[in-house]
């Protein structure tokens, strides 16, 4: 992977980046940035192309008082957007991560 693609805290949003969309504590979605996209929300109508060249954990406001923060994809947050959260384990997957642990 070429390390300029790779997700930084310090890079800016680019088209075709997996990014964070977070409206309230309770309500994060994963968006996909695609330059001719929108999301629309119940606060506004976000244009992607918007979002294009700005920095992650940027603040973008609305026309009409409302606001989104552009966070970088990580796992903790990656878990949260999830529609579901549980996992079956079996044993035998159980011991093979096991034994690999130091």
């Amino acid at each position: 992977m070429d390390s300029s693609m790779k997700i930084s805290f310090n890079r800016c949003i680019r088209d075709g980046d997996l990014i964070i969309v977070y409206e309230r504590h309770d309500t994060m979605k994963a968006v996909k940035v695609c330059e001719n996209s929108v999301l629309q929300n119940r606060f506004c109508v976000f244009k992607h192309s918007d979002w294009i060249g700005k920095p992650f954990g940027s603040i973008i406001f609305s026309n009409r008082g409302g606001f989104i923060y552009l966070l970088a994809l990580t796992p903790e947050f990656w878990i949260l957007v999830l529609s579901h959260m549980t996992q079956i384990l079996y044993i035998a997957d159980i011991i093979f991560v096991i034994m690999y642990l130091e």
